[in-house]
This record gives structure tokens, sequence and C-alpha cells, in this order.
């Protein structure tokens, strides 16, 4: 949703950087396992996975480090193919080969697909996909120990493996938990709690990237602000309440009429602002006008007539999000002095 101007996750580039170490880490183990397996006798399991894994691994990782946007299946792949050669290389321990020792090496890894699953997919996904690769895990065992009763060795070691993994997974269920609390806690600390809109402190950051790409691409940039005429005068005659509901109906007008990539932005008070990437001077005014016909069509009982003034202002490359911000308010102000409900260019 709005990708060019909603919020980044700060974990987002370590998360990138952990997956390019661990893709090309991954690749060379499994190049390692293919040479060191080529002088004993190889299991069919990795007989077909590791010729797959050590330049899938490397593929991956390359196409993360070149295209991290468009290769965002690069992580579940891997993922994928991590979590599926394991599951094969305990069903076939479990079902066909069972290890005189208890559990092959194999079983140490399964913990990293938790891991891994809660690093880079949503909490609630990776849950789930966690829990149904552990049903899978007990599934193979209790077909295991139908074929094959299991020793003393084999069963306390399957009995300290669930239990740890289930440990694990409580354990990163909760740190996941902590984690959707701050990125929570940080989305509120940019929205207005009454329209629900972006607000001031979101407008800052979110100017600061899109000049970035002003400057460094040369694309256009507008920025639109508004001010509701008049509203001291609705709060003053019939009461906050009515104020309240005006600003919401505002806010839903503005959002309904202004592009996915764009965002309406509460200001504070009655101030609201339009930030339009992509997009001329000449465009801007143009959806300003739309915008202002809008309001003013706009009816709230008991408020009888609504209006806003209009200030537009385009980017130029020497702008800071300051001096952006201030030429459209400087237009808006304007067109207030010229008579209210009309549109100015700065």
């Amino acid at each position: 949703m709005r990708p060019t101007l909603e919020l980044p996750d700060p974990l987002d580039p370590l998360r990138r950087r952990i997956a390019l170490w661990l893709l090309a880490l991954g690749a060379l183990a499994a190049s390692v396992a293919l040479w060191a397996s080529s002088r004993v006798r190889l299991d069919p399991v990795d007989r077909l996975f590791l010729p797959l894994m050590a330049p899938g691994f490397l593929g991956l990782a390359l196409a993360l480090w070149r295209s991290p946007r468009t290769a965002s299946w690069a992580l579940p792949a891997a993922h994928g193919l991590v979590a599926l050669y394991l599951l094969s290389t305990l069903g076939y321990q479990l079902l066909l080969d069972p290890n005189p020792m208890g559990l092959s090496p194999a079983a140490f890894w399964v913990p990293f697909v938790f891991f891994s699953g809660f690093l880079f997919f949503q909490a609630r996904r990776a849950v789930r996909l966690a829990l149904l690769y552990l049903l899978a895990l007990l599934l193979l065992a209790f077909l295991g120990g139908l074929k094959n009763p299991f020793l003393p060795a084999h069963l306390n070691a399957l009995v300290q493996f669930f239990g740890s993994n289930l440990a694990y997974l409580g354990l990163l269920y909760l740190l996941v938990r902590v984690r959707e609390g701050y990125v929570e806690a940080r989305r509120d600390a940019h929205t207005d709690f009454l329209t629900g809109l972006r607000n001031r402190r979101y407008l800052e950051q979110a100017l600061e990237r899109e000049l970035f790409r002003v400057r460094r691409y040369g694309r256009p940039l507008s920025l639109v602000v508004l001010d509701l005429d008049g509203f001291k005068g609705v709060n003053d005659a019939y009461g906050h309440e009515a104020g309240d509901r005006v600003l919401k109906a505002v806010a839903a007008t503005l959002e309904a009429h202004v592009r996915q990539s764009d965002r309406v932005v509460r200001l504070g008070g009655e101030e609201f602002a339009v930030l339009l990437p992509e997009t001329s001077l000449a465009q801007a005014l143009g959806l300003a006008q739309r915008l202002r016909q809008a309001v003013a069509t706009l009816r709230v009982p008991p408020v009888e007539r609504l209006s806003a003034s209009f200030g537009v202002a385009q980017a130029r490359p020497e702008d800071s999000s300051l001096s952006l911000l201030k030429r459209a308010d400087e237009a808006m102000y304007r067109a207030k002095r010229r008579g209210k409900n009309r549109v100015e260019a700065g």
C-alpha cells in the first residue's frame, strides 16, 4: 500500500544483509558437503538436494543482491528449499534408514527453519508454517515408530528434539510479539488519532526521502497544503464534536480523490497536506482545484457550508523539507488573503 511513501521497516536493511550472508554460507556449506560426501556413499536425499542447493543458494543470493525489491521471492524460496531438504533427510532416516545413534545431524538444523521463518515472514504466517512443519515431523516420527519400534536412544532423542523445538517456537513468538509492538508504536507515533491520516512527523520524514529522489533522479514532486476556511466558527457555533466530524469527513474526501501513490497528511488543527510524487506543478494545481470543489460540495450537518484555501508548490533540487513546506504554506495564506476558497501556486 503506497510503497514510495510508507515508513520503511528499520530492520529491512539488516534483514537483507543477514539473508545475503546466510545464502552465501549456505552455498558454501552445500558445496563442501557435496565434496565431502562424494568420498563416501551418498544417501538418496543428499544425492538429490546437494547438487541443487549449492548453485541454488548462490543464485538466490545474487538475485537478492542485484534486485532487492523485485527479488522478494528469493527468501521464501530459500526457506522452502532448506525446510524440504531437512524434512526429506529426517523422513529418510526415520522411515528407511534409522540411525543407531538416535537422530541424524540434520536434526540440529531444524530450529533454523523456525528462526528464518520468523525473521523473513510475518508472525502469524511464520507460526502457521512452523506448526505445520513440526506436525509433519511428528507424523514422520509416528510412522517411523510403527515401522521400526524405537530403541531407548531413539526415543530419548525424539523427546528432547520435539521438546526443545516447542521451546524455540515459544521464545521466538514472544520476541516477534515484542517487535510487532515496537512497529505498532512507531506507526502510532506517525498517525493522527482523530482522522487516521499520517501526521506532520511522518510528512517530514517522507519529504526527506522524496526530495532525495528529486535530487538524484530529477523526478517531479509537488506538495499541496490546505486549510479549512472559518473552521473556528464551526467549533464556536456547533461544538467540537461537530468540528471533529467535519475533520474526519474532509480527511475521507481528500483520500478518495488522490492516487494510491499519494499521501494525505493532517498537519494539525484544520490544516492538511497532500504529498504528490511524480507530479508536476500543473498536475498538482489541477488536483488542488478538484479537491477544492470536493470540499465545497461536502455536507456535514449541521454545518451548512465548507470551503478550503489551497497552496501548491513543486519541489526544486535545492529544496529542503522545510523550504518546500514553507512555500506551499505561503501560497495557502495568499489564497486566504485573496478571498479564500481558491488555489494559489508557490
